[in-house]
């Protein structure tokens, strides 16, 4: 009796859920819902360019593995999603969310002995690093009052906390120098970081428009912060759709310098990025 009634429950969960779904898609897509809320969604590539370095359990400055010279990290494209909704309710927040895999593989030979995770990799020997950064954000913010609508439009200003989830993987092979063996050590780690968040849209016309966002944190050991800047061309007055297409180019800059669970890393990774979306 009791799974019949679970699965009832569930039934009922999965009905309201589409109901709300469709009631909110409905609402996007009607031309008197405009004004009352707002979605972004948007999709390209960003280059990512990696500097700096990273260490596992070092026990000093000579464990630090410099991710360009040392392990040649290659610069990688990778996909950027994001996804904006706006409401009119003062007091409950607007979301934004995004998500950016990130991941480079190098190798190299090591001109010094390392230590990694605990155990000593030889020099002169090969070896191989892979870090991984993905990462998912998820902001609320609210607009400055009076802003928009003081400038007709021209100007519009954002201020939130962006919390960023980082999933952390390094991985490092190569040569024990005790044993001569073959030895991987890897570690993993999932950061929630909750950073400032600040976002600007200067439109001196309706079909152009400068955007740029800045996220920021700094305590203890580890400071963390990121900027994009980018031109975006817009369709709106051009097509006559709940939909407005734009095109967006820019580039982006990211600092992370963290010391959490024997993982240390002073990276900083850059490059332009290519998005293309929808406002409805």
């Amino acid at each position: 009796m009791e799974r019949i009634k679970l699965l009832k429950e569930v039934r009922a969960m999965k009905k309201l859920t589409l109901l709300g779904l469709g009631s909110i898609f409905l609402l996007a897509g009607s031309s008197k819902a405009g004004p009352l809320i707002d979605f972004e969604a948007s999709i390209g590539a960003i280059q990512q360019k990696p500097r700096g370095y990273v260490s596992y359990e070092a026990e000093s400055d000579n464990d630090r593995i410099d991710v360009k010279n040392d392990a040649r990290l290659g610069d990688k494209t990778k996909p950027w999603a994001k996804f904006k909704l706006e409401h009119p309710i003062p007091v409950i927040p607007n979301i934004k969310l995004a998500y950016m895999p990130m991941k480079f593989d190098g190798s190299g030979v090591l001109t010094r002995d390392i230590n990694w995770g605990g155990r000593t990799y030889q020099a002169n020997a090969d070896f191989n690093l892979s870090v991984k950064l993905d990462r998912v954000d998820t902001t609320l913010y609210y607009n400055f009052p009076f802003i928009k609508t003081a400038t007709a439009g021209k100007l519009d200003v954002e201020f939130g906390l962006n919390v960023r989830t980082i999933m952390f993987d390094g991985k490092l092979s190569g040569i024990e120098k005790v044993t001569g063996q073959s030895i991987s050590e890897s570690k993993s780690i999932t950061l929630p970081i909750p950073m400032g968040h600040l976002a600007a849209e200067i439109r001196p016309i309706s079909q152009v428009s400068l955007v740029g966002e800045l996220n920021y944190i700094s305590y203890s050991k580890n400071t963390y912060y990121d900027y994009a800047t980018g031109l975006r061309l817009n369709s709106h007055g051009l097509l006559r759709t709940p939909l407005k297409p734009f095109v967006e180019v820019g580039y982006r800059y990211e600092k992370l310098k963290i010391d959490e669970q024997d993982v240390k890393t002073d990276l900083k990774v850059k490059g332009l990025y290519g998005l293309v979306g929808v406002r409805f």
